[in-house]
């Protein structure tokens, strides 16, 4: 049987998750796109996978059933209320006419899923002008706070990807864990699992302060993009991140609702060579612990 539709992934979806990809692009309700996953009806390079396959550069999507009825090219008109639209428009740093940058505030996922009502990646659409629609070039977890990119254009997305590929974007996160790390710098190697397969991974990290409790303040920089590398090397070394109700007993025992880990700093040209050095304070529940 030949495929109803074929689409081709670009280099600026390399990575995501095939059942939001689909849900953007086709607008499909998570519900039916696993539904259609099971019946072999969606398909990548002519293969069945789960909704949590990743996708890479130049995979094909067979579509083996007529989705027409559900493809909606318009911004998909979600029920925001006044107060989310101002806090976006409120968490934004820096814009120029390819990109942004927002402080994203904790508590809200980059993207959609399951369980997720609105998302960053919902809120961006509001953004958007004329035929340009605003695109997540990297993710935060939902507790994480700090500094996301957006953008603006498909030409922006494609090179903010390849310089994030190229690790040409130096990130620093900042933490409060539990311990002290055995050295005051260095750099944890510890190897990631994702979705069974193992990555190799770095983090250099700096002890910046002593504080309560035996809590310690890191700054921390990934010299690689894996799935939660900074809470998974934090907790690997003994240093689970305070908050961390998924890698940290104590904080789960405590019941401590946020995460304090913040992405504060970015650094990277844009493709005209502009030096772009953007940072932000500690988020409000910090200096609790700080002051």
């Amino acid at each position: 049987m030949k495929p109803k539709n074929i689409i081709l992934v670009d280099e600026t979806s390399d990575g995501l998750r095939i059942d939001k990809y689909l849900k953007d692009k086709l607008n499909l309700p998570f519900s039916l796109l696993h539904k259609e996953f099971r019946k072999k009806n969606i398909l990548i390079n002519n293969k069945k996978v789960t909704g949590n396959h990743r996708l890479q550069k130049n995979d094909k999507v067979f579509l083996y059933r007529e989705f027409k009825q559900y493809i909606n090219d318009d911004v998909e008109q979600k029920n925001i209320p006044f107060s989310l639209k101002k806090k976006l428009n409120d968490s934004i740093v820096f814009k120029d006419r390819n990109f942004l940058i927002l402080n994203k505030w904790g508590g809200i996922a980059s993207q959609g899923g399951s369980k997720v009502k609105i998302s960053i990646d919902d809120l961006i659409k509001l953004l958007g002008s004329g035929n340009d629609k605003p695109k997540l070039v990297h993710r935060l977890d939902k507790d994480t706070t700090g500094l996301l990119i957006i953008a603006l254009n498909t030409e922006s997305a494609r090179y903010f990807h390849q310089i994030l590929s190229n690790q040409k974007i130096k990130k620093t996160y900042y933490a409060i864990v539990t311990n002290k790390p055995k050295d005051n710098q260095g750099i944890y190697t510890n190897d990631i699992s994702d979705n069974k397969k193992i990555f190799k991974a770095q983090t250099k990290y700096k002890v910046i302060k002593k504080i309560k409790n035996n809590f310690y303040l890191l700054r921390l920089e990934p010299l690689s993009g894996r799935k939660h590398q900074i809470r998974l090397h934090c907790y690997l070394n003994n240093l689970p991140i305070l908050g961390d109700q998924k890698y940290n007993n104590s904080s789960r025992k405590l019941n401590i609702k946020n995460l304090f880990l913040h992405a504060g700093k970015l650094e990277f040209n844009t493709k005209n060579g502009k030096k772009i050095k953007i940072e932000t304070d500690l988020p409000q529940h910090f200096n609790e612990y700080l002051n």
